[in-house]
């Protein structure tokens, strides 16, 4: 499962206040859901889901690609199209919180 910065820090501070694993919470949560006739209103019927979904994958990708580059030979050229791509995860993150937010 992916989740953006700010909703693992909303989840961790839940699972703490539960005395509980981010992972036995996110799984005590999923549990309920299951068993629920209408688990959480039906977020997958939200129209903004591909968005979010898309939004988060473009994050990852640019988290993933920064890390192998960084790992790669270091030149000027490369340090300085590096500086800019932490940027754009921030940025997507926010999008993302964004859209959530909203919903």
């Amino acid at each position: 499962m992916r989740f953006t910065p700010a909703a693992i820090a909303v989840i961790r501070d839940r699972a703490v206040a539960e005395r509980l694993t981010v992972a036995g919470f996110v799984g005590n949560a999923a549990l309920a859901a299951a068993q629920s006739s209408d688990p959480l209103g039906q977020p997958d019927s939200d129209p903004r889901r591909p968005l979010v979904e898309a939004l988060d994958r473009v994050a990852d990708e640019l988290s993933t690609a920064v890390a192998a580059t960084r790992a790669a030979n270091d030149s000027p050229a490369r340090q300085a199209a590096l500086a800019v791509l932490p940027a754009v995860a921030a940025r997507t993150y926010l999008a993302l919180d964004a859209v959530l937010e909203a919903s």
